[in-house]
């Protein structure tokens, strides 16, 4: 058996082993594969998939790396690692990343056309990546992903009637759909429905009530809807939650600090 074969079984037989949700045995199945023939570029990119799942970030990008430098051309894999240098504030890199991964996705499914749309949105084309989740959802209209990335992007784009209806299709369909409640509430608040937001975050809070960052936007939609002893007491849960370093506890003394200045006049 040459190498690359035994590489090839290898590979295949860590997936199996993944399937079985043997995680450990396939990693290490993998590293035999590698071992057995390092320019046979499949279990590099398994690994990076599963680093990412376990969140072992530097990892999966080590992996990606050396996968992407035997398959340069594989938009997924290019896209995955820009979310990584996104997630870990390397902005250039994650940038190039998204540029390569343009160049190289096609949208012809409605999975490739979100990814696409998120590579725009992370460099700021906003118009474009709204396009490509419409694409999306034209697509595969129940694809939900590209509906609840619509919703922000709209947001951010200034168009309320839209994000608002995109996000709350998303929360009918699938109320823990990561996010989708929380950003619904942003939602309410910045469109001008601050008693919507504040429902949204106090029913976050029942389910969450250590959560920070509900507090935090609960305080902004009492702030909104000028509620502002009530905005001062959430504000207060806020700095008890957090370490007075965190960007919570700065937006929370700089929200307090701008209350109590309208409190004076």
């Amino acid at each position: 058996m040459n190498t690359q074969t035994l590489s090839t079984n290898l590979n295949q037989l860590g997936n199996t082993l993944l399937r079985l949700e043997r995680s450990d045995e396939g990693e290490d199945v993998y590293w035999q594969a590698i071992a057995a023939d390092d320019t046979f570029a499949p279990p590099y990119r398994n690994l990076a998939l599963l680093y990412q799942q376990q969140g072992n970030v530097d990892d999966a990008i080590t992996m990606y790396q050396h996968y992407l430098a035997l398959e340069p051309d594989d938009g997924e894999a290019h896209h995955n690692l820009a979310l990584l240098y996104q997630g870990q504030g390397r902005q250039d890199e994650a940038f190039e990343a998204f540029e390569q991964a343009g160049t190289l996705l096609r949208p012809d499914d409605p999975e490739t056309a979100t990814n696409l749309g998120l590579g725009f949105y992370y460099r700021g084309q906003l118009e474009i990546a709204a396009m490509l989740y419409q694409e999306a959802l034209e697509l595969d209209e129940n694809y939900l992903p590209a509906r609840y990335h619509l919703g922000i992007t709209n947001l951010y784009l200034g168009q309320f009637e839209e994000s608002l209806a995109a996000l709350e299709a998303v929360v009918a369909v699938e109320p823990d759909y990561p996010q989708a409640r929380s950003n619904l509430g942003v939602a309410y608040n910045t469109a001008g429905f601050p008693e919507k937001a504040v429902a949204v975050f106090q029913n976050l809070l029942e389910e969450e009530p250590n959560y920070p960052t509900h507090w935090l936007n609960l305080a902004y939609a009492y702030q909104t809807a000028d509620i502002k002893d009530d905005a001062i007491y959430v504000l207060d849960q806020v700095l008890r939650l957090t370490d007075a370093e965190s960007v919570q506890a700065q937006k929370a003394h700089a929200l307090l600090q701008t209350i109590q200045a309208e409190v004076t006049r």
